[in-house]
């Protein structure tokens, strides 16, 4: 089965078993409708990969595993199986929209695939692998965040006059996310402390006895602050 196919094979896929289950159905006219929505559905797009169209291009390159379309669970799976289940699909109109919904839905179940199968994954590699899902870094990142149970991060900031050697810079570097890097004169004047970045922590207490046992220092003498992610 060729890529370009993929996508519209998971279609007719389940249009087959929806008339499958018709069969033992008579008086329930609703899989046979999905069944015919689902057909008209593939034929689109089959005919919007041929042409290049931006939904086709997107889930073939981003969301195609071995040749078949990666999502058969999750928002993707269910949205499919009820397409045209209970109202009838009406025109070519609603057969973009739907491949355009599939775009965001198949975003949401890579995302979900990282999360659940985080420990599959490195951090340093959010770059590659949101080219992988098509997806941005930022939403890589949320989530291993999820995957790997951070719920709150911190700007640790070890003052100028603290020196530290290579080892226990790596060792800062080491923790999951972490960024070290020096503040900018602007922000902190002649003297930026050296700022470690995306702390996990449970409180901003815990952040600082966290860093402060890996760079021996005392606690007091480290700044901290709740945020974002840097990225």
């Amino acid at each position: 089965m060729s890529a370009v196919n993929a996508l519209s094979e998971y279609l007719r896929e389940q249009a087959a078993a929806h008339r499958a289950t018709a069969a033992g159905k008579p008086d329930d006219p609703r899989y046979e409708h999905s069944a015919a929505a689902l057909e008209a559905l593939a034929d689109y797009a089959e005919a919007g990969a041929e042409r290049g169209m931006f939904q086709m291009r997107y889930l073939l390159e981003h969301h195609v595993v071995d040749g078949r379309f990666a999502w058969p669970k999750g928002q993707c799976g269910r949205s499919i199986l009820q397409f045209g289940f209970d109202r009838p699909v009406r025109g070519e109109d609603e057969l973009d929209q739907f491949l355009m919904d599939l775009c965001d839905m198949a975003k949401s179940d890579a995302a979900r695939h990282i999360g659940t199968n985080e420990r599959e994954f490195e951090r340093a590699d959010a770059a590659a692998i949101a080219k992988r899902f098509g997806i941005g870094a930022d939403r890589v990142h949320a989530a291993l965040d999820a995957g790997r149970g951070v719920r709150h991060l911190y700007v640790v900031g070890i003052p100028d006059w603290h020196e530290l050697d290579a080892g226990t810079r790596a060792q800062l570097e080491a923790i999951d996310g972490v960024i070290v890097a020096r503040g900018t004169k602007e922000a902190y004047g002649d003297a930026p402390p050296l700022l470690v970045k995306n702390v996990p922590a449970a409180s901003e207490d815990a952040a600082r006895e966290r860093i402060a046992a890996l760079i021996g220092i005392d606690v007091g003498a480290l700044g901290v602050a709740a945020g974002p992610r840097v990225l």
